[in-house]
């Protein structure tokens, strides 16, 4: 059973810290080494400081970045830079982004949710983990004893009946700030007990999907266990036993994942028409050759003709490094992944990232399923852009476009217990780090 409570939040007091603007950071996992120092010269109580502090040459185990923002914190706690809420709280959260020629509004809230082994069906993971960036938040959860940023997960509620509770909330909001895609992050108390309570039991039996924040996820469930075994004894009801998460309805038309695209590097005897060849085995390839002037408006032709057939084919976009067109791969015939995977579902087969990973970069690239987390030959972004700079720069051999993994496809592969491969989703727009943390005493 799933259990959720309110929490006394930690806010920046704008009054000394200065403007929330200049506060707050993206989510750690996304910050460049550039940004982050930029981060850094933009004020000096930037969250960036705890949640992703810099390394140093003469760091020890007594002095790092994760025993700085331990001191940061108290520091900063003790100078009133941050302050604590009086009493337990949920805190309603609103994302407002354009999305082509119209408006969205995301909302949702941000509770402690009790952690859950995920062998008991409450929590549904999407995606594969790596061990490098849990062992990294792990150093930072155990020296700082606060979280700094929410986990982004997806409950059922068809009727809407939890959102209705939100909804009585308006007016200005408390804490509002800008992205740099120019999202709108927006911070309401809610702190009605009798709505809390509602709430709470409304949600009392709903598993919830991991949209964003698996290795945040895993690294709060490896900590749990970690203060278990060190104390011996627990009643559950401790602190270290939860999680703060951001809960947004799945059935939300306001909710957004773009693609994201494959940028492949490094690909040993890796020849363009023999690729192509292999290819011709399993897809149906058409061809959009492009001058330097029609390029722009012969990739957009791509991308929106991929748009167009998503709900009735499995099609990718695609450039290769030297060559001066653009190609669509539409799969032939459903049955060579059953013959692929059969041990997977077919919701799993059917994805187009599983096509894609499995039957594309595995199969005819030989790059094995088992090393493509590790990013020795992959990268992922939502911006085609990059990909095809990094191809015209000749840093990769190939680019894939794709189209965004759908919302029910995710809610029935994790249904599933499966998990897709990496980088299937990317859950937009990200929440943003310091609006609101949490401290586990």
């Amino acid at each position: 059973m799933s259990k959720i409570l309110p929490f006394r939040g930690i806010v920046y007091n704008q009054s000394t810290a200065g403007d929330v603007n200049d506060l707050v950071c993206p989510p750690y996992d996304i910050i460049s080494p550039t940004e982050q120092k930029a981060l850094y010269r933009k004020n000096p109580h930037n969250v960036v400081r705890l949640e992703f502090g810099l390394e140093s040459p003469g760091d020890t185990d007594q002095d790092n970045r994760y025993t700085r923002a331990a001191a940061l914190l108290e520091e900063w706690s003790r100078a009133g830079v941050l302050r604590r809420h009086s009493s337990p709280a949920f805190y309603l959260y609103e994302m407002e982004y354009a999305a082509g020629d119209r408006t969205k509004r995301l909302r949702g809230f941000l509770c402690m949710v009790r952690i859950e082994d995920y062998d008991s069906g409450m929590v549904l993971p999407h995606e594969s983990t790596l061990s490098g960036p849990k062992a990294d938040r792990l150093k930072l959860l155990r020296a700082c004893r606060a979280g700094f940023s929410q986990i982004f997960s997806l409950f059922s509620d068809p009727d809407g009946a939890i959102s209705r509770f939100l909804d009585k909330t308006s007016g200005q909001p408390e804490r509002e700030a800008q992205d740099g895609d120019n999202v709108r992050h927006r911070i309401w108390t809610f702190d009605d007990e009798q709505d809390i309570q509602a709430i709470s039991q409304a949600m009392a039996d709903k598993p919830f999907f991991i949209a964003d924040g698996h290795h945040r996820y895993d690294t709060a469930l490896n900590y749990r266990n970690e203060r278990r075994s060190a104390q011996g004894s627990f009643t559950g009801d401790e602190e270290y036993n939860y999680v703060a998460m951001f809960m947004a309805r799945l059935e939300d038309p306001e909710l957004t994942i773009l693609p994201a695209h494959r940028i492949l590097f490094n690909l040993e005897g890796f020849h363009p028409r023999q690729f192509e060849d292999d290819l011709n085995s399993y897809f149906n390839i058409e061809r959009i050759d492009f001058t330097d002037t029609s390029e722009s408006a012969n990739r957009q032709t791509i991308l929106d003709t991929m748009a167009r057939r998503a709900e009735r084919s499995h099609v990718f976009g695609m450039r290769v490094k030297g060559e001066q067109s653009y190609y669509l791969l539409t799969l032939r015939n459903d049955a060579d992944m059953d013959a692929l995977i059969p041990d997977k579902s077919a919701a799993y087969r059917m994805l187009d990232v599983s096509i894609l990973h499995h039957l594309v970069i595995d199969k005819l690239l030989g790059i094995k399923m088992a090393t493509h987390k590790l990013g020795l030959n992959i990268e992922y972004t939502k911006d085609a852009d990059e990909a095809v700079n990094r191809i015209d720069e000749g840093t990769a051999d190939v680019a894939f476009f794709m189209n965004p993994t759908k919302v029910d496809e995710v809610k029935t592969v994790a249904g599933s217990g499966e998990r897709m491969p990496q980088k299937a989703t990317y859950f937009y727009p990200k929440l943003l780090t310091g609006l609101v943390m949490n401290k586990i005493d």
